[in-house]
């Protein structure tokens, strides 16, 4: 589903973020590394959209 800029919450991004590391850094058994590789990507999207909404409005 697709999220509006201004809808992105950087806090939960960087938080998903950290989380989907923690997954893929442990390799534990019953770690689906498919599913944390893709929380990664859409964490790390969220954050890149966030940041280039930050860049084009000064102060928001």
């Amino acid at each position: 589903a697709a999220e509006r800029a201004v809808e992105i919450d950087v806090a939960r991004a960087e938080a998903a973020k950290r989380r989907a590391e923690e997954e893929l850094s442990r390799r534990a058994p019953g770690v689906d590394t498919a599913q944390a590789e893709a929380a990664l990507r859409r964490s790390l999207i969220r954050l890149q959209v966030a940041e280039k909404r930050r860049k084009r409005k000064p102060g928001a």
